[in-house]
């Protein structure tokens, strides 16, 4: 009997309802914190509440809740995915944003505030990141932000802090910032883990200190985002990169070294060979990451896709795929989706001649694209960012080379065949 009873005792410690709320917050439903809603309403500092309460979320997943708060910003903005989550509902879930991290690894390891900055951008957001400082003047910013976003119906404050600093447990955390209590300097924190905690006022000041913890994955503060909806735009339709690339796809990383150093590499005195040689290169690096709707599973998004929408995709499809087939990169490649890859690298300026001189090119023939291939450009480009700066391992360059009239080539050096066009296979 004492066996039993201890047995069940072990299995409860290991269950919890809710956590209390510690000393430095105020929970939304007290007395307090009614009548700092009140006064802040009154004020104009909580109209983006009630767009946000409406969509408001508990995430499914442990290190679901940078993807919930997305889902709850997303709908709260009334942004159309285009897409069936079950029918005839199109509606914004967890389980749709998979555009530059796959679910499986966020499900594991939750999202970075540069990964969730991707999956808002190409979501149809403008997204503005700032990380965290100790500084007044960062406080001063933290707070004019909020103030423009409670006050707003189309613009939401989303924060990635440190619970530990508010007194809570756990550590890295997303969630969409609701009000503003001006006489208090207090924020209400709509927190998207509702089993644990409920929505809570705390002092600005406090969950400025809270931005600023280091996320260890990134070796850089936290911070918060500056959402609110790009008109005229739509999710990635077209090209992407793979969904096995994520951050740990040592294989991404590796292209993306072999390719800046390729680039630093002197150009070939014949331009065509020069042309030939580069675009052999990039597909050598990244035809194996390249993605394009009639290689996925473009079936199954067609399935999912709204009847209303999927002719209006269908034909956007086509003008971009199109548009990436005129440019001379599409010449070289058997698939548009290497092609539009290249396009949309994120050249530096400055970095080598040989990457000014793509990069210039890719330049060139996106003056020429319609406003429908730009948006894809534009999306493709954030996640290629997202996937170099968060791949392991990092990919670090020197692009400061002390002397850019001499190529780490040596063969080229001498007059005879840059060495790099060796490495390429046809």
């Amino acid at each position: 009997m004492s066996q039993r009873r201890s047995l069940k005792m072990s299995v409860t410690a290991k269950n919890f309802y809710r956590r209390p709320l510690p000393e430095t917050c105020i929970e939304f439903s007290s007395e307090l914190g009614k009548r700092l809603f009140t006064e802040a309403l009154i004020q104009g500092s909580a109209n983006i509440y009630f767009k946000l309460a409406s969509q408001f979320r508990t995430q499914d997943e442990p290190a679901y809740c940078g993807l919930s708060t997305l889902v709850m910003v997303l709908n709260a903005l009334e942004v159309d995915p285009e897409k069936v989550w079950k029918a005839p509902w199109r509606f914004y879930h967890e389980s749709m944003l998979d555009c530059c991290v796959p679910l499986e690894h966020i499900r594991k390891s939750g999202i970075t505030l540069q990964q969730f900055s991707c999956l808002a951008t190409c979501n149809r957001l403008k997204s503005a990141v700032s990380y965290g400082e100790t500084t007044p003047d960062f406080l001063q910013k933290f707070r004019k932000s909020l103030v423009n976003s409670v006050k707003s119906d189309d613009q939401v404050l989303v924060a990635s802090y440190d619970r530990s600093v508010l007194g809570q447990t756990g550590s890295g955390h997303f969630s969409p910032l609701a009000a503003y209590h001006a006489d208090s300097d207090q924020v209400l924190i709509m927190d998207v883990a509702r089993f644990k905690y409920p929505p809570h006022w705390v002092k600005l000041e406090t969950l400025q200190k809270a931005l600023c913890s280091v996320d260890t994955t990134t070796k850089k503060p936290r911070g918060f985002v500056e959402l609110e909806l790009k008109k005229g735009t739509r999710p990635l339709i077209m090209y992407g990169l793979k969904a096995y690339v994520n951050v740990n796809d040592s294989d991404f990383a590796t292209s993306v070294i072999s390719w800046n150093e390729f680039l630093l590499c002197d150009p070939l005195e014949d331009d065509e060979e020069e042309f030939q040689l580069c675009c052999r290169k990039f597909g050598q690096c990244f035809a194996p990451h390249a993605l394009c709707c009639t290689q996925k599973t473009f079936d199954a998004d067609q399935k999912n896709s709204c009847t209303e929408c999927s002719s209006d995709q269908s034909e956007a499809c086509k003008l971009i795929c199109a548009e990436i087939r005129k440019t001379r990169f599409a010449e070289v490649f058997s698939s548009s989706a290497v092609a539009a890859l290249l396009v949309a690298w994120p050249f530096k300026h400055g970095y080598s001649e040989r990457s000014d001189r793509i990069g210039n090119l890719a330049e060139k023939y996106k003056k020429g694209f319609s406003a429908e291939t730009m948006n894809e450009m534009d999306q493709l480009t954030t996640q290629i960012r997202t996937l170099i700066c968060c791949s392991k391992p990092p990919v670090v360059i020197n692009i400061n080379k002390p002397d850019t009239a001499h190529s780490k080539c040596s063969k080229n050096k001498i007059g005879e065949s840059c060495a790099c066009a060796n490495d390429v296979h046809l």
